[in-house]
């Protein structure tokens, strides 16, 4: 099945938002890495600013909103968190880039894609803080800022892939061995999580 103008619009300009962010993407870079010319992008998307809307949103959610949906699921804690650690390592190794485009958009000065983010935010994983307080109630694990953890989850696993570059340079690693190293932190994560979780203070 053939890929129509606009997919191929969208494709295009989501790999070079990617790769340069909206700053430095022209409505000319799009049409040219998409084999096609301005006055189609505009036709199909308006604006450059609408497109990026759309690109933004559609990563956003691509994001988040997957594992949000396994940090409210009904499953144990422990296995909640392998489950989120596993499939989020995943998505990343298969797209890298994501992370930095998402993160680094919403440090910039654009108020409809802060706006947009917010609320993409508001229907987080309220359902995994709420199991928290249960666990602790039980006295299962111990009362801490979680808040704090549901932060510290997801950064360990984003944060490897912000800094890749780094990393890679720093530990002399090829691109082979920064994966498996990723891979290995599928298990390091949620003991590292649980295991703040469960320590008993005297």
């Amino acid at each position: 099945m053939a890929i129509s103008t606009e997919e191929k619009i969208r494709d295009a300009a989501k790999r070079i938002f990617l790769e340069k962010g909206f700053g430095s993407t022209t409505t000319r870079d799009i049409a040219e890495s998409a084999d096609t010319n301005i006055a189609l992008v505009n036709y199909y998307f308006h604006s450059k600013e609408r497109l990026f809307q759309e690109i933004f949103q559609d990563s956003f959610a691509e994001t988040f909103a997957p594992a949000t949906r396994i940090l409210n699921d009904d499953l144990p804690l422990e296995a909640k968190i392998y489950k989120f650690v596993d499939y989020m390592t995943d998505l990343l190794k298969k797209d890298p880039l994501l992370p930095v485009f998402v993160l680094s958009e919403m440090r910039g000065e654009n108020t409809k894609i802060c706006e947009m983010a917010s609320k993409m935010q508001e229907a987080g994983p309220n359902k995994f803080l709420q199991q928290l307080e249960r666990e602790a109630e039980k006295g299962n694990i111990r009362r801490v800022d979680f808040d704090q953890v549901e932060v510290s989850l997801m950064s360990m696993v984003v944060f490897p892939f912000i800094s890749m570059n780094v990393l890679k340079l720093k530990k002399q690693m090829s691109t082979e061995e920064f994966y498996r190293f990723v891979e290995e932190r599928k298990k390091a994560i949620p003991e590292m999580i649980l295991s703040y979780l469960r320590c008993r203070e005297e």
